[in-house]
């Protein structure tokens, strides 16, 4: 069975994307990193639900909960990428959260990383120049897949291999 490591923010952005990818067959494995400033896991939607609720009544499954709050710390001390609004370091957190990804991969004998990333959304770090960099400094490139923004990005080996259809992809910008 093909199985993907979904990121999980927390937000609706992740979560359906990782909804688009089980609806498809594949066993998604839904991770959130743990970061300082950020309590996502804790965090209540307008429902009334936590991002740990919202995964297992959308997913079906536990979302799992990884700190990897020491080398966040470690980054934003001097940022490759610098810096996007509010002193966050949009594109070196993406590489961090992707090579923390990119092993977990490894572990749980996945194929592929889903993220809930959608083109143009975020300025810094979300248009296509930024998207590949950081596809390509995670060392990662051609296994990430943004499901909701995947038909205008460049094609991911998921898609060329066949362990998708690609029209259930979507096109948000």
């Amino acid at each position: 069975m093909v199985k993907a490591i979904a990121l999980i923010s927390g937000g609706l952005d992740s979560i359906l994307a990782a909804r688009v990818i089980k609806e498809q067959g594949i066993e998604v494995i839904p991770i959130n990193f743990k970061i300082p400033f950020c309590h996502r896991d804790k965090e209540i939607s307008s429902k009334g639900s936590s991002a740990v609720q919202l995964v297992k009544d959308n997913l079906g499954v536990d979302l799992k909960i990884i700190d990897i709050g020491e080398d966040f710390l470690k980054l934003i001390e001097n940022p490759r990428h610098g810096f996007g609004s509010n002193m966050n370091p949009c594109i070196d957190c993406k590489i961090l959260m992707l090579n923390k990804a990119g092993v977990l991969m490894k572990k749980f004998d996945a194929q592929f990383i889903v993220t809930g990333e959608v083109l143009g959304q975020r300025p810094m770090s979300q248009h296509k120049d930024a998207l590949q960099t950081i596809a390509k400094k995670s060392g990662l490139e051609g296994l990430i897949l943004r499901p909701l923004s995947a038909k205008l990005l460049p094609e991911t080996i998921p898609a060329s291999e066949g362990w998708l259809q690609g029209e259930a992809l979507l096109n948000f910008a």
